[in-house]
């Protein structure tokens, strides 16, 4: 074991020692993540679906319920109404996939339907309010994962780069 590597694990271990030892009261975020904070996780986990699919392109990678729900969470709180084939063409999932999670979100109250008085063809759908926070729990990073990228962040600032970097 050379140098480099006997440093890396004492700053490994001294890490880890401040992340056991630290009291939960101590977190600087016990605050909730805004709205925009959770649609730019939504938005995120987006992405990176789409950028796996790119990768894989014969292999479904896809969770079509979480799409959706996502799909539906991003709309909502940027103001904007969707309908059952707008929500199946931006979460890129098939009609019929798209109405069975539908119908099984609309059992469990996630969302409301409500047809189009101007094209009764068309059927807009959006969160319940119980459906919202519960995407939004969904989205809302773990203490520990928050915990884990502050001081992630904090070792690459103070060593000017990352402890895991050879």
């Amino acid at each position: 074991m050379n140098s480099q590597e006997r440093e890396r694990i004492a700053r490994i271990t001294l890490l880890l020692n401040e992340l056991l030892s630290a009291p939960e009261e101590q977190t600087p975020t016990d605050t909730p993540p805004s709205t925009a904070d959770l649609v730019a996780i939504a938005k995120s986990e987006i992405r990176a679906r789409r950028r796996r699919q790119e990768l894989f392109p014969n292999i479904q990678v896809a969770d079509p319920a979480w799409d959706l729900m996502l799909e539906l969470f991003i709309n909502q709180a940027e103001g904007r109404r969707i309908s059952v084939t707008g929500l199946g063409l931006s979460a890129n999932v098939p009609g019929a996939t798209v109405l069975r999670w539908l119908a099984m979100f609309h059992e469990s109250g996630l969302i409301l339907r409500e047809p189009d008085s101007a094209d009764r063809r068309r059927i807009w759908v959006s969160l319940t309010e119980s459906g919202w926070e519960k995407i939004a729990m969904g989205i809302t990073p773990s203490k520990a994962g928050q915990q884990s990228q502050r001081s992630e962040r904090a070792e690459e600032k103070g060593s000017g780069s990352s402890w895991l970097a050879a």
